[in-house]
This record gives structure tokens, sequence and C-alpha cells, in this order.
């Protein structure tokens, strides 16, 4: 950090102190990390105290979770997003003196991007960017002879694993690159490259051949040497060169049975973590369930509720309740609410969704329109997910598609009061679906359901003890 940085970061902490504010730094030149090593994206508070109050996130460009969330002394792992949990963290010791730089373990191709580190308090709000750049050194060069070509033979090089794709060049004897070398490259599923090039030599005074990397992100250069005997080329004896190839065959072949064993095994263990963190997630959140029951005080009166409070479909029209109007019932919109509400902790129910292909749940707050048509959003007090038919969306503004298919026929929905936070899953799958995150809540908010599919039943599966 230079004279001047420092000084200015120095003046920032002296009017921050004065004034009872707060600032942000990170360096502006970015950072660089290789693939499978671990990188720290720097970010510093100024004053360098982390209250309790203050919320520290960071944000990727491209995904809807955060990389990571830190509030109430912990890092709330429901908001993350998946890809990056057990992978992404603070540093504990650090957090509380203002560093909250971000480590990300096993750097991977698709962590580059541009990051944002924010802290909130109140109506404070800082943030500061930070660029990481990933670079992925490959394997090392192998040369293979390919086959005759004309009165020459062609010879192919190759090297797996790169990120940005090198320039790869074949150079004669004499120094001269060889000009009708053709290169290509192609992107494995970690977004990787793989680059090879084909030439084809004749007999010439030496016979040697040079296949060079060029990787200028990193200043590398990696070389290859070949020398093919004068027999090698036509007019040798004919099974000379099949020999050479079939056991160049046989080599590369047992490389590549190796390579896909390694990785394959790599895959399992992965899949295998994943898996657990999955399970040991879905195990805290059912420990939260609770015994949902409708309130038929709310329901609109073209709804039917049944006796056990369970289940609730909307009737044809004509069949409307002949019941009061209440301040607390629907009366413009299908909808009903649970009968309890919240005001803290943490809560799950399920809903069995079966055959009813038009509905929409979630949780809405005590305060939420009743007597006229508004339009189902956390600005208007509902945290909702729908099916409309062939259509699956969260109710934000606008209306976010949700990727799941087929649609879920049991969703799961998940409260956490104190963190703000309203997610759904697919309980069949134990997936997640959506999350609405960075909310504040002040209020009661209850279950809430609207079937708008007629005479189709969504029915509380919960069961009656919590925990169950």
């Amino acid at each position: 950090m230079g004279v001047v940085h420092c000084a200015v970061l120095l003046l920032h902490g002296i009017l921050s102190s004065v004034h009872g504010e707060f600032v942000l730094f990170a360096p502006s030149d970015g950072f660089v990390a290789t693939v499978g090593s671990d990188v720290v994206l720097e970010c510093r508070l100024v004053p360098n105290i982390l209250t309790s109050n203050m919320v520290v996130q960071w944000m990727k460009s491209g995904l809807t979770s955060p990389v990571l969330v830190y509030r109430l002394g912990q890092s709330d792992t429901l908001a993350q997003h998946q890809d990056y949990r057990a992978r992404a963290e603070l540093f504990n010791d650090e957090v509380t003196k203002g560093n909250i730089s971000l480590r990300i373990k096993n750097v991977r191709r698709f962590d580059e991007g541009e990051y944002t580190c924010s802290v909130k308090e109140g109506t404070k709000y800082e943030e500061s960017p930070a660029q990481l750049r990933v670079r992925a050194l490959g394997s090392l060069i192998r040369i293979q002879l390919q086959r005759y070509q004309g009165d020459g033979i062609q010879l192919v090089c190759k090297s797996g694993g790169w990120y940005p794709g090198p320039k790869m060049l074949w150079i004669s004897e004499d120094g001269q690159i060889i000009p009708q070398a053709e290169t290509r490259y192609h992107e494995d599923t970690e977004g990787l490259f793989n680059v090879e090039s084909n030439v084809t030599v004749t007999r010439q005074s030496t016979n040697k051949f040079k296949c060079v990397i060029q990787y200028r992100w990193l200043n590398i250069r990696r070389e290859a040497i070949v020398k093919i005997s004068d027999d090698i080329f036509p007019g040798v004896l004919d099974w000379v060169v099949p020999l050479v190839l079939t056991i160049c065959l046989l080599v590369a072949a047992h490389c590549a049975v190796f390579y896909w064993n390694v990785k394959q095994n790599r895959r399992i263990k992965e899949l295998q973590r994943r898996k657990s963190i999955v399970e040991l997630e879905w195990k805290r959140i059912r420990s939260h369930q609770v015994s949902v029951t409708l309130d038929v005080e709310t329901a609109h009166p073209q709804l039917a509720v049944s006796e056990d409070l369970k289940r609730v479909r909307r009737q044809r029209t004509g069949f409307e309740k002949n019941v009061p109007d209440t301040g607390k019932r629907f009366t413009d919109l299908w909808c009903v609410l649970g009968s309890e509400g919240f005001t803290s902790g943490r809560h799950y129910w399920e809903v069995e969704v079966a055959g009813c292909e038009w509905w929409n749940m979630g949780v809405a707050a005590e305060s939420v329109e009743r007597k006229r048509r508004v339009k189902l959003t956390p600005e208007t007090g509902v945290w909702s997910i729908a099916q409309q038919g062939v259509g699956f969306n969260a109710f934000t503004s606008p209306e976010t598609p949700l990727p799941a298919r087929p649609i879920p026929k049991k969703v799961g929905v998940y409260l956490s009061y104190e963190s703000g936070i309203v997610s759904f899953y697919d309980a069949d799958t134990n997936s997640h679906l959506y999350a609405f995150t960075g909310n504040t809540f002040t209020g009661k908010l209850y279950p809430f359901f609207s079937p708008w599919h007629k005479d189709k039943w969504m029915t509380i599966c919960s069961g009656s003890t919590p925990g169950v």
C-alpha cells in the first residue's frame, strides 16, 4: 500500500470516528488466483470495529444469492450460494477488528468475476468492488505420431487444463515457426481449455521439431522436443510405423484410463461431500417444523376449508359461502392465512399441491391488504412463489422465473425471522427453489395460501408435533 493510500485511509478513519460513520477499503488493482489454490479478497472496515448491528455481505456478479453473509456474530449459511458453502469464509479472529476479507478455498475457473464487499448498519451502507482473475496452469506437453500424410508424418501436440487458453507453436530445428500448424481449443466441464496442434513434417536434415506453449498471463513457456528417425518416414518397412503407432496408442490409452479414474474419484468425493452438507442442512431445517392450521375467519368467501383446518380449495362460481365480512377476511383475492403468526424464531412447514396447477404460497405480514386487489410482492407484505399452469415463478418485482422442472408436488416453506429469510424447497427431492433474503421483519408473519385452481386442494402436510 502506497504512502498516499495510507494517508487517505488514516484521514477517512479520523473523519469516520468523529462523525460516527464507516467506510470500506479494498485494493483497486484486483486479485489473481490459480485453480485449486486459496485466495483472499481483501476488504477492510474503517474504523476497524465491526458492531453487532452491522451486516457484512459479499456478492458476485451474475449470482442471485450471496457468496457470504455475516450477521449477529456468525455466517448465515442458508442465505449463502450453494457453490460457496464450505469454500467461502471470513477470518473469525479478525472480523470484529474490521478485517472482513473473504477467503475462497479451492479456487475454480468459474469463481472469476467481480465481487462486492458491503457493510450495512441501519440506514448506513457502504460497498467496495473487488475483481478476481483466475488462472490455470495446464499439464505437461505430449507429442504423438498421428498418421502418414503424403510423403510426411502428421504430429499432434497436446496439453490440457489451461485458463485462459495458451498459444501453441511448432518450431523447426533452425528456429523457424512452422506456419501450416493447425491449433484447436476445447473447453471442458470445469471451464478449462484443452489445446492441441497438428502439423505435417517431412524428412529433413535433422528431423528435430519442437512444440512450444506460451502462457503470457503468468509469463510461462513450456516446450517438448521430438526427433524422428529417417526410418519412420514413408518408404520404410510396412510393419515399423504401425508398430510404433500401436505402442503410442497403447501408452496414450493407459494414460487416459488413469486420468479418467483419478477424475472420477475426485468427482465421487465431491458429490459425497455435497450430499453430507445437504443432509445436515435438511436435518437442521426440519428440526424447526411446526404444526400449521388455517384461519377460516381470513378465508375468501369462495374458498372451502376442511374440518381439520389442513386443506383449502377454491369453489366454483355460485358456491360462495355467506360469511360475515370481518376486518380479517380477504374479499378480493382467493387467500387464507394460517391460524398462528410468528414474531421470532425459525419455522418450517410443508404443503402438498399435487394436482393443483394454479396456486400461490409463502408468508404474509399481518398488515397485508385484504379488501382490494394488490400485487403479491414483498413490497405489499407477501413473500411467495406460485405455479401458473406451466409457469413457475417467485413473486418479486418483476417476477423471477424458477428453473425447477418438473414443478414440485410438495413444497417446504422455511421462515427465519431474525435473519430476514423466507426460503422454499422441493420437499420430495430436498432441493432449494428460491430464497427472499435481506429482509427486516417487524410485525407478525403468517403462513399464506392462495389456491386458484377450482376444486383442487392445497394440503398442509406438517405434523402436529414440532420436530417430527
